[in-house]
C-alpha cells in the first residue's frame, strides 16, 4: 500500500450525516452547476480506484481548498482524463490544499504556501514523506497561483460544504525535478544549472555530476545565483581547477534534508548548509537577503520555485564561502531528518508559526 493511502486513512474521522459517496456525488453536482463540467467529470472518476476513493473520503471531513481549473483550462491542457486513473488522482490531489486560509494570503512579493494531497513517491521526493506544496500570492486583482514560472489567476470563488473552491484559468503543473526546473529559462539560472552538471562528485568508487546528486536528494533548499551573478563571479572561474573548493562553494548554497520556504526566512529558525556553514537572513525595505557564514549578502530575487524534491530561491550574487565543516553538516542533516519524521501535516500556511529550529 502506498504512503498516500496510509496518510489518508489516518485523516478519516467518522463522518456523520452523510457517506463519502454522498459527499462526492454532491460535489460533482455542485461543480456541474457552477459550469465546471470537465472538473466534475474528473472528480467523479475518483470513485473508479481505491486510492481515488480515499481522496474523496478525505475531502468529506475537515476543511479544504480546491483550486479548480475551468473548462477552458482543461481544453487548453494536453490531459487525457480517461486514460489513467492514477494520473487523474494525482492531478486532482495537487489542486487540493489542506485547510481554508486563503484569507491569510500575503501580498506579492511575499508568498503563501499550502500542503496539498499529492504524495505519490514517483512525483514527490520531499523530506521524510511530506506531500507537495502549492504556492500563491495576492496582487491588485486578487489571488494568483505561482506555477512552473507562470502566474495563474483565481477568476472566481464558490463554496461546497467544507470545501472552498477557487476557480483558476489553467491546469496546474506538478513540480518537476531539480534539473528540469533549473533549465526553465524563466528563472534565469541556466548558467548555474550548467555549472552543477559540469562538477563531478566522487560517490562509491565512481563519479556523479553534482546536479544528479541534488536531483536524488530528499528535501533540499537551493539558493541559485542568476545568470548575471555567475557571469560576474570571478571566483567561480578561478576555482575551476579545484573541484573540492567548487563543491564546497556550491554546497554553501544548499540546505540538505530540509525544504525551507520563504515564510520561514524570518521565523527565527537556524539553518546549516550542506558544507556545514550557518546561513543568515535579513530583511529591509528592498527585500530579503541571505548570507553564508558572514560572507557577502545576496538579494533573494525570486523565491519558492517548487521542485519535486525541494525548493529553489534565485539570488543575485554567488555566496562567496568555500569553507567546510563536515561535522556541522552531518549534524544538521541528522537533525533535519529526525525533525521531518516527527512533523504533522500542516492545515495552515506552510513555514509560518509555530516554527522549530533545525540544522544546528
Amino acid at each position: 500500500m502506498s504512503f498516500i493511502l496510509l496518510v489518508l486513512l489516518t485523516l478519516l474521522p467518522a463522518v456523520f450525516g452523510q457517506s463519502w459517496q454522498q459527499y462526492l456525488a454532491g460535489l460533482v453536482q455542485a461543480l456541474n452547476t457552477d459550469g465546471l463540467t470537465t472538473l466534475a467529470f474528473a472528480t467523479a472518476a475518483l470513485n473508479s480506484s481505491s486510492e481515488g476513493q480515499l481522496v474523496a473520503q478525505s475531502l468529506s471531513a475537515g476543511n479544504w481548498t480546491l483550486f479548480a481549473p475551468s473548462n477552458q483550462a482543461f481544453s487548453s491542457a494536453p490531459i487525457n482524463l480517461t486514460s489513467d486513473p492514477t494520473s487523474v488522482r494525482n492531478l486532482l490531489a495537487y489542486h487540493v490544499v489542506h485547510g481554508n486560509f486563503t484569507d491569510q494570503t500575503s501580498s506579492y512579493p511575499k508568498i503563501t504556501l499550502g500542503r496539498t494531497l499529492l504524495n505519490d513517491s514517483s512525483l514527490v521526493r520531499l523530506e521524510d514523506t511530506e506531500s507537495q506544496v502549492l504556492a500563491w500570492s495576492k496582487g491588485g486583482k486578487g489571488i494568483f497561483v505561482l506555477n512552473n514560472g507562470t502566474i495563474v489567476p483565481v477568476v472566481n470563488k464558490t463554496v461546497y460544504q467544507n470545501l472552498q473552491v477557487l476557480v483558476i484559468d489553467s491546469v496546474l503543473k506538478i513540480p518537476q525535478n531539480l534539473s528540469d526546473t533549473l533549465a526553465n529559462s524563466t528563472y534565469d539560472v541556466t548558467s548555474f544549472a550548467g555549472a552543477l552538471s559540469s562538477i563531478n562528485v566522487s560517490t562509491d568508487n565512481s563519479t556523479t555530476p553534482l546536479s544528479d546528486v541534488l536531483n536524488n536528494a530528499r528535501g533540499i533548499t537551493l539558493f541559485a545565483p542568476n545568470n548575471s551573478a555567475i557571469a560576474t563571479a570571478n571566483c567561480v572561474g578561478g576555482l575551476l581547477p579545484n573541484t573540492t573548493a567548487l563543491i564546497a562553494l556550491f554546497g554553501n548554497h544548499v540546505i540538505n534534508g530540509t525544504t525551507v520556504y520563504s515564510p520561514a526566512f524570518t521565523g527565527g529558525n537556524n539553518y546549516t548548509s550542506a558544507s556545514g556553514e550557518p546561513f543568515a537572513f535579513k530583511t529591509n525595505s528592498s527585500g530579503v537577503y541571505v548570507s553564508s557564514a558572514g560572507s557577502n549578502w545576496a538579494h533573494i530575487m525570486r523565491s519558492d520555485i517548487l521542485t519535486s524534491n525541494g525548493v529553489v530561491h534565485v539570488i543575485d550574487s554567488v555566496l562567496l564561502d568555500t569553507k567546510v565543516n563536515a561535522s556541522a553538516a552531518n549534524s544538521a542533516y541528522q537533525s533535519a531528518t529526525s525533525l521531518a519524521a516527527s512533523m504533522t501535516i500542516e492545515t495552515g500556511p506552510v513555514g509560518v508559526a509555530p516554527t522549530t529550529s533545525v540544522g544546528h
